[in-house]
C-alpha cells in the first residue's frame, strides 16, 4: 500500500528531490567507481596509488555529507542515497583495489591460492552490506536514531575503507615485501569483517577538535600525493589513528 510520502516522492522530479547533501553522496560513489576503473584498466603502482587515495578522498567527501545533512534539509532519498554510494566506495572498490593489488600488481599466486584472496574480498564487500543494513534498519526506529547520536553498533565501513586504503597506499609507497604485504591485507580484512559485524559499540565522533585534526591530516596527505612529496607519514598516522578507534572499545573495557 503507498504511503502519503511514497505517493509525494513518486509525483516529484527526481531532479528536484536532490538536495546539497545529496550532491556530495553522488560524488562519493562517482569517486568510488573511478578508483574501480582505475585498477581494472592497468594494475600498474600510479594505479594503485591513484585508486586508495581517491577512496580516502571519497570518505572525505563522506564526512563532509554527515556535517552538511546536520545542517542542511535533507530530502526523502537521503539516507538512502548515502547508503549506496557508500557500498560503491567503501564496499566495492577497497574489495576491488586490494584483489587487484594482492593478485596483480604483487604477484600472490605465488604465495596463496587466487581463489582465498577472491573469497576474503568477497567477505569483505559482504560484511560490509550486512553492516550498512543494519545501521539503517536500526535508524529507522526513532529510539536507534537518538541512541546513534551517541555510538553505533559495529565498526563503521567508512572507517573500513580508510584503513585498508591506507595500508595499501603505505604497502606500494614502501614497497613493503609481497608476503608481508599480502599476509597483512588479508588480515586485516578479515578483522574488518569481525568488527563491521559485530555488537562492538564504536562512538560516534563528532567533536570539532577531532574532525578538523582529521581534515588537516587527510588534506596534508593528499597536498604531498599531488605534489609528489613523500607522504609515508601521513599515511602512517591515518593508518595509526584507525587501528586506535577499531581497538577503542577494548581500551574503554580496561579502564
Amino acid at each position: 500500500m503507498e504511503t502519503e510520502k511514497d505517493s509525494t516522492i513518486n509525483a516529484e522530479s527526481i531532479l528536484k528531490l536532490i538536495k546539497m547533501p545529496d550532491l556530495l553522496s553522488i560524488v562519493n560513489a562517482l569517486l568510488g567507481f573511478t578508483a574501480i576503473i582505475l585498477v581494472l584498466t592497468g594494475v600498474r603502482e600510479e594505479a594503485i596509488k591513484n585508486a586508495v587515495v581517491l577512496i580516502l578522498a571519497a570518505a572525505v567527501i563522506d564526512g563532509l555529507d554527515g556535517m552538511v545533512a546536520r545542517t542542511i534539509e535533507c530530502s526523502p532519498i537521503g539516507k538512502y542515497l548515502d547508503s549506496l554510494a557508500d557500498m560503491i566506495s567503501f564496499g566495492v572498490a577497497p574489495a576491488i583495489v586490494a584483489y587487484a593489488l594482492l593478485t596483480n600488481y604483487l604477484g600472490v599466486s605465488y604465495y596463496m591460492y587466487v581463489d582465498v584472496v577472491l573469497a576474503f574480498c568477497g567477505a569483505y564487500v559482504i560484511c560490509g552490506l550486512l553492516r550498512l543494513a543494519r545501521f539503517d534498519a536500526n535508524a529507522s526506529s526513532e529510539s536507534a536514531q537518538k541512541e546513534e547520536r551517541r555510538d553505533f553498533v559495529g565498526f563503521p565501513i567508512t572507517g573500513g575503507a580508510i584503513f585498508l586504503a591506507a595500508f595499501m597506499l603505505l604497502a606500494v609507497e614502501t614497497h613493503l615485501a609481497p608476503y608481508t604485504c599480502s599476509f597483512i591485507l588479508i588480515s586485516l580484512m578479515c578483522v574488518l569483517c569481525i568488527v563491521m559485524t559485530s555488537r562492538i559499540r564504536y562512538r560516534n565522533i563528532r567533536d570539532m577538535r577531532i574532525v578538523i585534526s582529521l581534515g588537516i591530516i587527510f588534506l596534508t596527505l593528499f597536498i604531498f600525493y599531488i605534489c609528489s612529496l613523500p607522504f609515508v607519514y601521513p599515511a602512517v598516522i591515518i593508518v595509526a589513528l584507525t587501528a586506535i578507534y577499531i581497538g577503542s572499545p577494548l581500551m574503554r573495557v580496561l579502564r
